[in-house]
């Protein structure tokens, strides 16, 4: 489930991960998308991943399609949460996300934040 996070404004949007993940979750996140889309040129995501519990193939297939989508919109990417798991997402997403991506560990929530306002 993704859980929208108070962080989310303007050109960011934030969201924790927590428990199976859905394509619904998708449909949200695709939502908010479109929404800013047509204020910013670029946007930036910042994304807890607190536990995932088990993810719906129709969910992995939403979010191929949601990185294909938004390629050139995404200027930043924030990964936070256990580094072994969120290195592989960080590197599956990477070719499919013209900015940049950066991994923080579930310690540096801080850091994350500051790095994905700047």
């Amino acid at each position: 489930m993704f859980k929208i996070l108070d962080l989310t404004k303007d050109n960011l949007i934030a969201f924790k991960v927590k428990g199976k993940v859905e394509k619904s979750d998708y449909d949200v996140l695709q939502a908010l998308l479109e929404k800013t889309e047509r204020e910013f040129d670029t946007r930036k995501l910042y994304v807890e991943i607190d536990s995932v519990e088990g993810i719906e193939a129709a969910a992995l297939w939403e979010d191929v399609k949601t990185y294909f989508r938004h390629f050139k919109d995404l200027d930043k990417i924030a990964f936070v949460g256990p580094t072994d798991f969120i290195s592989t997402l960080a590197k599956m997403s990477q070719p499919f996300v013209a900015g940049e991506v950066k991994v923080f560990d579930e310690n540096e929530v801080m850091a994350a934040r500051e790095w994905i306002l700047d």
